[in-house]
């Protein structure tokens, strides 16, 4: 039986979604801001050339998300997923996911990836930033290909809960990026952050749900909802439980997205 240990939280500094700077990114990984926008992340050629490659290669898994009607489709593998497998069944699964990754990477002309990567590298020139490992098992998988039209339901990224058997549930701050490759118009697909880092109080070893736990945990915490915007990426603290409201009929909510990691250390890692 799992209880949550509800917190008080300081408010945000500041609702405005500011550039990603050092400065930035450590407030991000504090909890002091809800979010960053790097815009411009990517031309509309660019974005273009990302979706038409997602839809000739075909994006054929889905997620498991019980009473969404139309679940995020995807190509790659998440361990979130895999969360209530063994690490055989993950790992066996990884070559694969790196195919169907290099599968839609080759129907283009640029790696909105690798542009991440260098972004993060110039911003720390001293820490490293590689791939995840697992002791005795190999690389991780990193980068999700998807399209989430259909709204995404409250939950949170913690691999402290989800993963705490991985080297990845050691970071000691987990932040998701998210690039946003198509344009969306109305009141859809926006996402809710909500100021309330998921913590939750268990017997050792117990499993946590990171999905679908009761809405109650949010009640009375500040939120900030943010905008998909073409060409745009937003970072945010994953550990803030989120949510997005699907898009309108006929539009599209196209993009990628991982995980990067910090540990104690001061070095990085990401994932998916």
């Amino acid at each position: 039986m799992q209880a949550y240990s509800v917190r008080k939280t300081a408010k945000w500094k500041t609702h405005e979604e500011l550039p990603l700077t050092r400065e930035n990114f450590e407030a991000l990984c504090r909890f002091e801001i809800p979010c960053l926008r790097i815009k411009g992340f990517a031309t509309n050629s660019e974005c273009d050339d990302l979706v038409s490659a997602m839809d000739a290669v075909g994006l054929h898994k889905t997620y498991n998300v019980p009473g969404l009607l139309e679940p995020p489709r995807y190509v790659g593998l998440t361990q979130f997923e895999k969360r209530k497998a063994t690490k055989e069944d993950y790992f066996a699964e990884v070559d694969q996911a790196w195919a169907e990754h290099e599968a839609v990477l080759a129907q283009m002309r640029w790696s909105p990836f690798e542009r991440m990567w260098g972004l993060m590298r110039e911003l720390y020139p001293e820490n490293t930033l590689n791939l995840a490992e697992e002791p005795g098992y190999g690389r991780y998988y990193a980068g999700i290909i998807r399209e989430t039209s259909g709204g995404g339901t409250l939950h949170a990224d913690v691999t402290m809960y989800s993963a705490r058997d991985y080297v990845i549930s050691r970071v000691a701050s987990q932040i998701t990026w998210n690039f946003f490759a198509s344009h969306v118009e109305g009141g859809g697909g926006k996402t809710t952050l909500h100021n309330r880092p998921y913590r939750v109080q268990t017997a050792t070893g117990d499993k946590v749900e990171i999905e679908g736990f009761d809405r109650s945990y949010v009640d009375g915490a500040e939120t900030h909802v943010y905008t998909p915007a073409k060409g745009d990426v937003i970072l945010f603290n994953s550990h803030n439980p989120h949510e997005w409201t699907a898009v309108d009929e006929g539009q599209r909510r196209m993009g990628v997205s991982t995980y990067i990691g910090r540990l104690a250390d001061g070095n990085f890692i990401y994932w998916s």
